[in-house]
């Protein structure tokens, strides 16, 4: 299809879990044009944009992750549950896009470095 998503080629210097959120919006509005255009439903960029802006940001707080200052791990979290929703919105027929978009976001993902978190020892008395 003609809106197909490819990751940019970036140093992997550059990539920060801000640019990966963004570029899973773009991914994911890729995706959706995708899926109207093989429902046959027209739909404009700027309702697209809103609406994967809404989705993507509820499917972050859902998930219990940071929009606004997202991690690798949150990234990967909110990615799985979108991915997730969209094989049972769309069924077999949706499966090719989904992988494509879910491989072309992985590129990034992958090489977006772990921010070191601080996570509480419990000890065990």
């Amino acid at each position: 299809m003609t809106g197909t998503y490819k990751a940019p080629d970036i140093p992997t210097s550059q990539i920060t879990g801000e640019l990966v959120r963004d570029e899973l919006l773009r991914c994911f509005e890729s995706a959706n044009k995708e899926f109207y255009t093989l429902l046959n439903q027209p739909v404009t960029d700027e309702i697209l944009k809103t609406q994967v802006k809404q989705f993507v940001e509820g499917v972050f707080q859902s998930c219990g992750v940071s929009y606004t200052e997202p991690t690798k791990i949150g990234i990967l979290t909110a990615i799985n549950q979108c991915k997730s929703n969209a094989e049972k919105m769309m069924g077999p027929k949706g499966s090719d896009i989904i992988n494509h978009h879910y491989d072309e976001m992985m590129k990034l993902v992958d090489r977006l470095p772990e921010k070191e978190a601080y996570v509480p020892v419990t000890r065990i008395t």
